[in-house]
C-alpha cells in the first residue's frame, strides 16, 4: 500500500502544473501538453489497432518534429481519451518512446494493406518495464480523475454524488479542478 501511495505521489507531481481543459477535450488537452513540452503531439485514430491478442491498443513515437500518438479507432470515446492519456503518461514520466516507421512510403508501396497491419509490422516497439506501465497507468488515471471522465454520468452531466463525496473527503485533485 505504501508503494502505490509512493507512485500516486510522484505521478501527482508530474501532472499537477499540466492544464487540464473543463469541459475536457483530448486535442486541445493534447495542445496544451505539446506547447509545455514544446513539440506538437499528433493524434492517429487507427481502426483494427487492437486486433488479436497481445496488440497495444496506443502507442506513442517520437518523430523529429512532432510526437505521435496512435490510438484504437473502433472503440468508445472514453476509452480512446483514456489510450491517448496514458500514452501521455509515458511522456510525461520521460519514459522512452516507441519508433515508428513513417508509413507513408510503406502505404504507397503496400497500398492493399490496412494502415493498422503496417503499423504491426514496422513499428519498433520498445517493451516498458512493468514500473513504467504503473507510472504510465497511475498519471492517465489522475488526468482522467481531473478531466472528470471518471464521473458517473446521467443525462450527460457529473453526478452531484461524487462530487460531494470528492469534497467531503478532500480529494486534492477533485479540489485542484474545481480552482
Amino acid at each position: 500500500m505504501r508503494e502505490l501511495r509512493r507512485l500516486r505521489a510522484s505521478c501527482y507531481e508530474r501532472v499537477r502544473g499540466v492544464p487540464v481543459p473543463q469541459p475536457f477535450d483530448l486535442q486541445q488537452f493534447l495542445a496544451s501538453v505539446g506547447e509545455h513540452r514544446g513539440r506538437r503531439i499528433k493524434l492517429i485514430l487507427v481502426p483494427g489497432l487492437a486486433a488479436g491478442d497481445g496488440f497495444a491498443s496506443g502507442w506513442w513515437s517520437k518523430l523529429d518534429d512532432e510526437d505521435r500518438i496512435y490510438v484504437e479507432q473502433d472503440t468508445s470515446p472514453l476509452h480512446r481519451d483514456a489510450i491517448a492519456l496514458h500514452e501521455v503518461g509515458h511522456m510525461l514520466c520521460d519514459h522512452y518512446p516507441d519508433e515508428v516507421l513513417d508509413t507513408t512510403a510503406l502505404r504507397q508501396a503496400l497500398p492493399d494493406l490496412e494502415p493498422a497491419a503496417l503499423a504491426h509490422m514496422f513499428a519498433t516497439r520498445h517493451s516498458y518495464s512493468k514500473i513504467e506501465e504503473r507510472e504510465a497507468e497511475m498519471v492517465a488515471s489522475l488526468l482522467i480523475e481531473r478531466a472528470g471522465l471518471g464521473h458517473a454520468r446521467l443525462d450527460g452531466k457529473p453526478s452531484m454524488v461524487i462530487d460531494r463525496l470528492g469534497e467531503a473527503l478532500g480529494h486534492p485533485l477533485r479540489d485542484e479542478r474545481r480552482g
